[in-house]
């Protein structure tokens, strides 16, 4: 019986030969064991290391944006950078450098003292920084317009201007009732007269208003009747109606060709101080006669028509 030849012992064994899945298997674990082994001398050996150098040049110029609160000894002399550098141990970056550690450069003499004023210096210079908080003037204390003296007021409600305004036909604004009365009775007219004054308490300007009708007043060849309002003693505004509107507004537009129709059928016309309004275009329509509409044309001085309303406005509370 032959001997079986001898195995090398290079040679793998059988079940090594035949399984070649296993093969692969211990490649992968055999590769795996030679990862985990050598993965933290790889991590070790590529951390960056400059952190040491960034926080050094911080720490160096932290001294010189500290203000000192208190005064300071004359400082010693500060070693050269070559020997402090020398004489200073390297730091990791995640342990902070100490107060006393941070040392400033050396600077010269000059420019430490104009980095640095003196503390009395800074003393006197603090409160310039600030601001003053603004006081009110005394003249703000001054008396209002209702306190004035009562002179004034009442000459601002009784005053006759040098301008007066022409209304209708040769009458002025700021004419008074007895002038007014006076000429309609010379040229044949009786007029009417409705006087309301009312009572006012001292110191207060007066409101006196009078009213003056008259009848068969003929304006531009047309009869009507015409009103004439007074303001303390002082004519601001004339009215006429007239008894046939058609007529009186072709004499309007022939005598007003600046009086325009608007579209709601009234005209109004300013020019300076006058006023100049009317409600023909209206009154003559099939609307104003299914309205009733009155006709007028009046004519009026603003500065009298503002200074009643003012009083009102002022005064009249008081007086009722």
């Amino acid at each position: 019986m032959a001997k079986p030849a001898e195995r090398d012992w290079l040679e793998p064994p059988l079940w090594w030969k035949k399984w070649r899945p296993l093969r692969w298997l211990a490649a992968v674990l055999l590769l795996v064991g030679l990862y985990r082994g050598l993965s933290p001398w790889f991590e070790d050996a590529g951390a960056p290391a400059p952190a040491v150098s960034r926080a050094a040049p911080a720490a160096a110029q932290t001294p010189l944006t500290e203000p000192s609160a208190t005064p300071q000894a004359e400082p010693a002399p500060v070693a050269p950078p070559a020997a402090a550098a020398a004489s200073v141990p390297p730091r990791s970056a995640a342990t902070p450098a100490p107060q006393s550690a941070r040392a400033a450069p050396e600077l010269p003499a000059d420019a430490a003292t104009l980095v640095t004023p003196p503390p009395a210096q800074a003393a006197v210079q603090a409160p310039a920084e600030r601001l003053p908080t603004p006081q009110p003037p005394v003249e703000e204390a001054a008396a209002p317009v209702a306190a004035a003296p009562a002179g004034s007021v009442m000459a601002a409600f009784t005053r006759v201007e040098p301008d007066p305004v022409a209304l209708l036909g040769n009458y002025r604004s700021y004419a008074s009732v007895d002038d007014v009365v006076y000429d309609l009775e010379r040229a044949g007219f009786l007029p009417v007269v409705e006087s309301r004054h009312a009572a006012v308490p001292k110191d207060t300007p007066p409101r006196e208003l009078d009213i003056v009708v008259v009848h068969q007043f003929r304006h531009w060849g047309i009869q009507g009747r015409l009103e004439l309002q007074f303001f303390n003693n002082r004519l601001y505004q004339t009215e006429f109606e007239p008894e046939e509107p058609e007529y009186y507004r072709a004499a309007q537009r022939r005598e007003l060709p600046q009086l325009k129709p608007e579209r709601a059928g009234r005209s109004e016309w300013v020019s300076g101080h006058l006023r100049v309004a009317s409600s023909l275009d209206l009154a003559v329509s099939e609307v104003g006669r299914a309205l009733r509409t009155r006709p007028f044309l009046l004519w009026q001085d603003r500065r009298l028509v503002h200074q009643r309303d003012e009083w009102d406005r002022r005064f009249a509370p008081a007086v009722r």
